[in-house]
């Protein structure tokens, strides 16, 4: 089979663009499988830098920021648990999309002149500047199913802890040693709910407000809500109503489980359609061009 200069080009795009997501993906996993530091001062002192750091007027004025889309991405940020000034975080996304897309009218132009890359293979460099593009300009979907699936993470981890919480109701512990009871069973929440062990006996109340905003999600604000009544009195009607609490979490993970049962189908349609579609391509489509063909013979 011969192909033209245009399929070779689009077949190179596309085995560029494989490639591409190839490398992306193993890059992912190895940084994924790197053993992680403990923090120290220092990682502090940055994190404080990012959220305290405010971006001159005249650059804000000059991007076109307005105080809703700042204010939106500062929620998006927050329910994903990145603590970064929301601003900054704007600013630096559009400076970056505007290099993205000079970059890769870069790459398009070293299509015809390869100086303008160092003779570097044009192809990867548009591939990559497209996806940065588009990773930066849909950035808010990406934000919003970040903020979702951590959402999702923290119901079922507060649906445990409640759970654990209702086993130690006839314990004569006090619930500062009840939750340390529940500790181990946390994974993706663990750092914010030591800081609120460590933070407990400083000022409890003060603790699981700091705890509500450091998840800032709406299961984590009736969880805090739950645990301040159980501070203020651990009578047997607080525990009736971690019981209801609890229902409510479990509802909220059985939709989550549906819709992706929803999703898994609609999915094992499409590629169980692919096949016919496929047979079709194969024994049906001859017969109809040919049929085709005799009719504009035949006119």
């Amino acid at each position: 089979m011969i192909f033209d200069s245009n399929q070779m080009t689009v077949i190179q795009v596309v085995s560029n663009v494989l490639l591409f997501l190839f490398f992306m993906t193993v890059i992912y996993h190895a940084l994924k499988l790197l053993p992680v530091r403990t923090k120290r001062w220092r990682s502090l002192r940055v994190k404080k830098m990012l959220q305290e750091t405010e971006l001159p007027s005249w650059l804000i004025s000059l991007m076109g920021m307005q105080t809703k889309a700042v204010e939106e991405k500062r929620q998006l940020l927050l329910g994903c648990g990145i603590w970064l000034n929301a601003a900054l975080y704007e600013g630096g996304r559009r400076m970056l999309l505007g290099a993205a897309v000079l970059l890769g009218a870069v790459g398009y132009l070293a299509l015809q002149y390869p100086v303008f890359t160092f003779h570097l293979q044009p192809m990867y460099i548009l591939v990559g500047a497209a996806c940065v593009g588009i990773f930066l300009f849909f950035d808010t979907n990406v934000l919003a199913q970040l903020k979702e699936k951590r959402a999702h993470r923290i119901v079922r981890e507060i649906y445990i802890i409640s759970h654990h919480l209702l086993y130690y109701n006839d314990s004569q512990l006090n619930l500062h040693a009840k939750l340390t009871l529940c500790a181990p069973q946390t994974r993706s929440i663990r750092t914010h709910f030591q800081m609120l062990l460590n933070e407990w006996y400083q000022g409890s109340e003060a603790a699981i407000k700091q705890f509500r905003a450091r998840l800032g999600t709406d299961e984590a604000h009736s969880f805090a809500e739950t645990l301040n009544a159980l501070r203020l009195n651990e009578h047997e009607s607080y525990y009736e109503l971690l019981k209801q609490r609890i229902q409510d979490y479990k509802e909220k993970m059985e939709l989550v489980r549906d819709s992706r049962k929803e999703t898994v189908s609609y999915l094992l349609f499409v590629l169980a359609g692919l096949p016919i579609l496929n047979t079709f391509r194969v024994f049906m489509y001859p017969w109809i061009a040919e049929g085709q063909r005799l009719f504009d013979t035949i006119n």
